[in-house]
């Protein structure tokens, strides 16, 4: 049961899960067991939360092991703030997230820190500048002014979120993935960055 849900769950946001003994490249995963292992620990909404964190990811640049699955799943855990009050920035942050870079620096502390927790701190520390800098602002006038200026922008991607969400709903399981690549005209992470800015609208009731 767990693992139908994990397997659901990956397919959803476009994760594949492919075998042991192959190499993942950006949107795959090997790492199952871990999965289920962050799955029943913590619920199926947390675990929801943590690969649609590492979906999120520009171009999914980063390998999703257990290392990065679980330092999400730390970070998610310790920044209820962050997620909960400020979804949208969250995912925008990690959108900017330059996650394969991180790993790869990181991988030099192996053998000499463990990687979960200097993971999580590494992606901690761009996290907390970014979410600084979103509170104090850069330019403040102007990022004023370009809000306003943008709101009918944002307003029609919400309006089409909505549709895609309609869309998916109306389409048999499993066939709205191949919808998105073949009649959408839009990237899969487009598709999702709409969607959830509609979702993240109704709940607050926009």
């Amino acid at each position: 049961m767990t693992e139908a849900l994990v397997r659901s769950i990956c397919a959803e946001l476009d994760i594949e899960i492919i075998p042991a003994n192959v190499f993942p490249m950006p949107g795959q995963t090997w790492a199952i067991a871990t999965m289920c292992r962050i799955l029943n620990k913590h619920g199926a909404g947390h675990f929801r939360l943590v690969i649609t964190t590492l979906a999120e990811t520009k171009g999914k640049q980063g390998l999703i092991d257990e290392f990065s699955l679980w330092a999400v799943s730390d970070l998610v855990r310790a920044c209820p703030e962050w997620v909960e009050k400020r979804t949208s920035e969250w995912l925008e942050w990690w959108d900017k997230l330059p996650l394969g870079w991180i790993m790869y620096s990181v991988s030099h502390l192996r053998g000499v820190s463990h990687q979960r927790h200097a993971l999580a701190g590494a992606i901690y520390h761009q996290l907390w500048v970014m979410a600084q800098e979103s509170v104090t602002g850069k330019g403040g006038t102007d990022k004023l002014r370009k809000r306003v200026g943008e709101a009918n922008t944002l307003e029609r991607r919400i309006e089409l979120g909505r549709r895609l969400i309609k869309i998916k709903a109306d389409l048999p399981h499993g066939h709205f993935g191949p919808w998105v690549r073949d009649k959408s005209g839009l990237s899969p992470a487009t598709v999702h960055h709409y969607m959830r800015l509609a979702k993240e609208a109704d709940r607050l009731g926009a």
